[in-house]
């Protein structure tokens, strides 16, 4: 028999094999999402890590910093924490907010929404978690193993709140990219009780395209009892299909965002800049003073159509009336 046909012949068994195990998916999924994984690996500077994943201590690497309603400072809250109580005022709403793969909590965008959150919404609590250590190794362990383990971790923190008789409908999670699939994740385990979740941008490599993985380990409109995205990389860093109960799309949700149509950007930050105008609009709107809106359109042939002054409008962020539907700006 020649050589390709015994090839052919083997190749074909293996599939066979792989089948019978439920595993061939697994296969081709892996081969589709590798290349991706590898592109996005490649666009960030350290390289990051590929090794030393088990040597990790998730209580120890994975810090919740969390500031009561006009605190001056932070205090570390601890997972399974008993002395919860001090550190966070039951009477108040809790907002969390995650950052996303390579960042941690101390960069530039994170000061500015925290401070600005904590200025225009004094009345809440107000928390940071920071996952740095798991968010700096390679995207595809970053997303297979570092977010379900961190929102395993965030979702034991409101458990215990709970258990404590917090009410979770008073929680808001804030998650940029992979940050709002940790907050999907933790919020699924908590069965939709979670108050709010805004998920700007929320990644999309290896959680929606090339393959879904389903709504069972990615951001879903049950996820929460009210849950905003704001799309500004679809399909290309951040998700593509349109999940929340108040989608915002600037753009469509389509890179490139406005301001990174600069001829001098590079075609990867031109990228990484759309998918962060997410967080950049948030933050704007934080301010009551500062609206930005979105409009319903027309949706003809798939495509939206819009008329100025025909068409229900809200505003992105916190302040809106969370009108339901896709507002497109």
């Amino acid at each position: 028999m020649p050589f390709e046909r015994k090839a052919l012949w083997a190749a074909l068994a293996l599939s066979c094999v792989l089948v019978a195990n439920g595993q061939m998916v697994d296969l081709l999924s892996y081969v589709a999402e590798a290349p991706l994984a590898a592109v996005l690996d490649a666009s960030v500077q350290p390289p990051p890590r590929t090794t030393g994943f088990e040597t990790l201590v998730p209580q120890e690497n994975i810090r919740l910093h969390c500031a009561k309603p006009s605190a001056a400072y932070y205090e570390e809250v601890f997972f399974g924490d008993i002395s919860v109580g001090q550190k966070i005022n039951f009477s108040q709403p809790l907002t969390v907010v995650i950052h996303g793969w390579t960042e941690n909590s101390n960069l530039t965008q994170y000061n500015s929404l925290s401070s600005r959150y904590r200025r225009f919404v004094p009345d809440a609590n107000f928390c940071l978690l920071d996952w740095r250590p798991y968010a700096q190794f390679n995207y595809m362990t970053a997303a297979r193993k570092s977010v379900p383990l961190v929102a395993q971790l965030l979702f034991g923190f409101l458990q215990n709140l709970s258990v404590l008789y917090y009410p979770l409908e008073r929680v808001t999670l804030v998650g940029f990219s992979m940050g709002g699939q940790i907050s999907a994740l933790a919020s699924k385990s908590l069965s939709g009780r979670i108050g709010t979740i805004y998920a700007l941008d929320p990644a999309g490599p290896l959680f929606t395209h090339p393959f879904d993985v389903g709504t069972t380990k990615r951001l879903t409109k049950t996820d929460a009892q009210f849950i905003q995205v704001i799309y500004t990389s679809r399909y290309a860093i951040g998700m593509g299909p349109i999940v929340g109960h108040q989608n915002f799309l600037p753009n469509r949700g389509y890179h490139p965002q406005d301001p990174c149509k600069s001829l001098a950007l590079s075609l990867i930050k031109s990228i990484r800049c759309s998918h962060e105008y997410a967080v950049t609009l948030f933050t704007a709107t934080l301010d009551p003073a500062a609206v930005i809106t979105g409009q319903k359109c027309i949706n003809i042939l798939g495509s939206p159509l819009c008329i100025p002054g025909i068409g229900v409008t809200d505003r992105v962020g916190i302040h809106s009336k969370r009108f339901q539907g896709d507002f497109y700006l």
